[in-house]
């Protein structure tokens, strides 16, 4: 079961973890399959707090190859990657940045965050995953593509809309998440399973 898509957006209501980790894998399989769409894509989520942006970033990046535990990197800021999609012969070098403790743009600079990613040049492109989006408030441009997380009751809604041509094709590409918590919804109202 999908969520509801226009041109560049798709809804889900998610009932259980394992729905919103499917969910995440969804989006790093369209990812994946996107590879070639742009060099240097930035995926931006935002939302309440403790509802799952993690958790969903974890399952894009288990999507993408990575065979370790994902945490937050709520105090290292930054947690680089270089993954392997599966499938491809290629690696992608992903950025997992965390924005919670930021209390001015200005301290992006801070960060040392690259024009360009570190080590060789990635074949297959470059991803930057940044949670608390909101909090870089403009630095860091419009994401390719914007995730919202919500609480419900019970579980989490998401919203998911393509800022560009490549955030759009990953919106369109989620299709079918094939999970019995991930339900089909319109946005501000009710979800059908």
């Amino acid at each position: 079961m999908g969520g509801r898509h226009t041109a560049s957006e798709a809804f889900f209501r998610i009932g259980s973890v394992s729905g919103l980790v499917a969910l995440g894998r969804a989006l790093g399989e369209a990812l994946a399959a996107g590879a070639g769409l742009r060099r240097k894509l930035i995926l931006g989520f935002d939302g309440e707090l403790g509802a799952g942006k993690t958790t969903l970033i974890g399952g894009i990046l288990h999507a993408l190859g990575l065979d370790a535990p994902v945490t937050s990197p709520t105090y290292g800021l930054v947690h680089p990657y270089a993954v392997r999609p599966p499938g491809l012969k290629v690696t992608m070098e992903v950025l997992h940045i965390d924005l919670y403790r930021l209390q001015q743009a200005s301290e992006l600079d801070e960060l040392g965050l690259p024009e360009e990613f570190p080590g060789s040049p990635s074949e297959a492109g470059e991803v930057l995953l940044v949670e608390w989006f909101a909090n870089a408030r403009g630095r860091l441009g419009k994401p390719d593509l914007a995730v919202f997380l919500g609480h419900a009751n019970p579980g989490r809604t998401v919203r998911v809309r393509g800022h560009s041509s490549s955030g759009s094709e990953i919106a369109r590409r989620l299709g079918r998440v094939g999970h019995p918590d991930v339900a089909t919804c319109e946005f501000n109202e009710s979800c059908v399973k």
